[in-house]
């Protein structure tokens, strides 16, 4: 009879298990059982990612900090094994509690694992899942935050905006107002909306218990209220930060901040000589190089940022600035193009001026060519004028000053080999025992050694018999010997060939003749102009360029390039100025079929009205015609009417190329050549440019 009871008993126990019932007590079963198992553990384990992330999470604080961090897909992959354990976890209430209360809890944590993760796309459908289940408010709210937070990584503003006028008609508790706030907030910052970012921190800092998090949204605020030159309050915030119980990183930085609002210098300097300050050393040479640079010593402010980018992890954005201070600034563009080099070698691909570091990287390295030879012919003029007797004499100086350079290096070599110094710690008793701890036996291994072998330098084979026993001596007698050579050389050079046949190659590779000066002389003009034109046009740089284009019309009097100089001379004045009004009236007088003139009546003019579009076409139209005839005196000139009375008109390009293939047609073919050029510099998007390109190319291979 008891056995009876036993068995009915079990059933019912069984029956009461079953996750399909709907029973109270398999509902309390399996809410107990998901709760404070798979639930409990996925939660846990989450928040330890939760606190890892913040742990290995870098701030940028070269710029404002996200009052959400993005999303790293890296943190993903390293922790990927703990994040696949919360989903699993959380898994385990779907598959085996199905009618419990916690399902909807599950799926929020397996969205909350792929966010992690930065699956976006199956994250969506899992948040927008638990809605379309389950009516709890807790989880829904939950998830519609996080979908919210999704959508503005994503910089899906729309859709974002929608979720958030949902949430807002929920009931949110505390806890779950504040994650919506913060949300909003970082939302209104990724769309630069200042103004309501600072409302809402404002809003929802007091609400927070001071600690970490409170602190960062204080600097956050301090930072967005500096970027509004309302440099008051952002102090008091950063004071706010130094008060808290933050970290020390977001403490050095709020001081940084601090110090730099207040223009204080002398205080950046009293940071530096303390010894917590040593890992932040680089950012505080950074700090000061930017008040000098506020404060327009820029000489301060290159010294300080040099030395912030010989140790600091951010050199390629130190290089970066101190390329532009060298060119916008100092305006030594030759140093500015080796720094910028730099930047674009050290500087972090994940970094968002990597790209634009690259391009800057390539387009001052053609400056820097460009530089050089122009610097190289010019020197070669130069060496050009000088008389054997002074050539030689600057040759020998020239040897004299790098051989004190060996010679320096040598004795320096010699001196760190022969200034062995070891520093060690004092031995305890117990390890006297152990030979290098014994001071008195080492020292007498020493001496037997010495005595046996000399004095040998630390290096491989140093046993060997032909061995020179004092490496002093061997350097000083090199050093002699070459000193003696040297001296030798500067009494007569008859005496070391080697020498007289440097001297003469190097004498042999300066122009002489009228022929070899003129050539170096086309070189230069041409590197004049090629410099001048890509620092006006790819650099922006008015000034220098005026310098470089003037230097070229003064040195070339009726160089090929006087056009094109005198149209770019024209675009380097202050508009309407007397020098401006100069350039134009001679590039109008002496070239008045150039396409530059019609250049610069297009940039007066601006574009036409729909009647002169017209007018423009239909001139095209006959001087098609006469073209198609094979007159093409009579194509071309009409072609120089139609850009001298129709500027800037959309067939422009037509009419140029059409006045181009003229000069083919009256076998002109310099003319035919300079106009493809022309053509192709100033139309690279124009349909026909291929095939101006096509034309030019084949021309040049018939020519050679």
């Amino acid at each position: 009879m008891i056995r009876r009871f036993w068995l009915l008993g079990l059933l019912a126990l069984v029956s009461a298990c079953s996750q399909q019932s709907t029973k109270p007590a398999a509902v309390a079963f399996h809410n107990l059982n998901a709760k404070y198992n798979a639930i409990w553990q996925a939660d846990r384990l989450k928040k330890t990612i939760q606190k890892k992330f913040w742990e290995e999470h870098k701030e940028d604080y070269k710029s404002i900090l996200p009052i959400i961090p993005a999303i790293d897909s890296t943190f993903g992959q390293q922790h990927a094994a703990d994040i696949d354990l919360v989903i699993k976890k959380a898994s385990l209430v779907i598959d085996r509690h199905q009618n419990s209360h916690f399902v909807d809890d599950a799926y929020t944590l397996i969205g909350w694992g792929r966010y992690i993760k930065k699956d976006f796309k199956n994250a969506l459908e899992t948040f927008k899942f638990v809605n379309s289940i389950d009516n709890d408010s807790r989880s829904q709210s939950t998830s519609l935050i996080h979908l919210h937070q999704i959508y503005t990584h994503q910089h899906d503003f729309t859709s974002a905006e929608k979720v958030g006028e949902f949430i807002q008609s929920l009931d949110l508790n505390p806890s779950q107002k504040n994650s919506y706030l913060l949300s909003r907030a970082y939302f209104h910052q990724s769309k630069n909306e200042i103004i309501p970012t600072i409302a809402l921190l404002e809003e929802i800092i007091p609400s927070l218990s001071s600690g970490e998090e409170k602190a960062r949204l204080r600097y956050i605020l301090g930072q967005l209220f500096e970027s509004q030159g309302k440099n008051n309050l952002a102090l008091e915030n950063y004071a706010a930060v130094k008060k808290s119980k933050a970290s020390y990183d977001l403490q050095f930085h709020a001081t940084l901040s601090v110090h730099q609002l207040n223009n204080a210098p002398e205080e950046l300097e009293k940071m530096i000589r303390e010894p917590k300050n040593e890992d932040h050393v680089p950012a505080l040479y950074a700090a000061l190089g930017e008040i000098y640079f506020k404060n327009k010593e820029f000489d301060k402010a290159k010294d300080y940022w040099t030395k912030g980018g010989k140790s600091g992890s951010d050199r390629g954005e130190l290089y970066l600035q101190l390329g532009n201070l060298f060119a916008k600034q100092l305006k030594r563009f030759d140093e500015a193009a080796k720094y910028y080099d730099s930047a674009a070698t050290s500087i972090n691909p994940n970094h968002p001026a990597f790209a634009s570091t690259q391009k800057l990287k390539s387009t001052w390295s053609n400056y820097l060519q460009l530089s050089k030879a122009l610097s190289q012919e010019d020197s070669l003029l130069k060496l050009s004028n000088m008389s054997l007797a002074e050539l030689t004499d600057m040759y020998q100086k020239t040897q004299k000053k790098q051989q004190r350079k060996t010679d320096s290096l040598l004795s320096k070599t010699a001196a760190l080999q022969n200034n062995v110094v070891f520093t060690r710690r004092p031995a305890s008793p117990e390890q006297q025992s152990f030979y290098f701890n014994n001071d008195q036996a080492r020292i007498q291994g020493q001496q037997e050694f010495s005595n046996k072998w000399g004095v040998r330098t630390l290096e491989d084979f140093w046993n060997r018999k032909n061995k020179n026993n004092n490496l002093t001596n061997r350097i000083v007698d090199l050093t002699q010997n070459n000193a003696g050579a040297t001296s030798e050389n500067t009494k007569t050079n008859s005496n070391n060939p080697v020498v007289n046949d440097s001297l003469q190659i190097w004498l042999n590779s300066i122009p002489k003749s009228p022929a070899q000066i003129a050539q170096v002389k086309k070189r230069e003009e041409d590197a004049l102009f090629e410099l001048g034109k890509f620092v006006r046009l790819e650099l922006g740089e008015k000034e220098q360029a005026t310098q470089l284009l003037k230097k070229l019309l003064t040195n070339y009097p009726g160089t090929s390039h006087e056009a094109e100089a005198l149209y770019l001379l024209y675009l380097s004045s202050d508009k309407d100025s007397p020098e401006q009004k100069n350039y134009r009236s001679n590039l109008f007088d002496r070239f008045p079929t150039a396409y530059f003139k019609q250049l610069i009546l297009k940039i007066e003019n601006g574009s036409l009205t729909e009647s002169n579009e017209l007018a423009a076409q239909k001139a095209y139209e006959l001087a098609y015609g006469q073209f198609k005839a094979n007159n093409y005196t009579e194509a071309s000139r009409q072609c120089q009417q139609i850009l001298q009375q129709f500027p800037g008109s959309n067939l422009e390009d037509k009419v140029v190329f059409l006045k181009a293939l003229c000069y083919g047609g009256l076998k002109e073919f310099t003319s035919y050549q300079d106009n493809l050029k022309n053509f192709i510099q100033a139309f690279p998007k124009s349909p026909l440019t291929t095939e101006a390109e096509a034309l030019l190319k084949a021309y040049t291979k018939n020519k050679n």
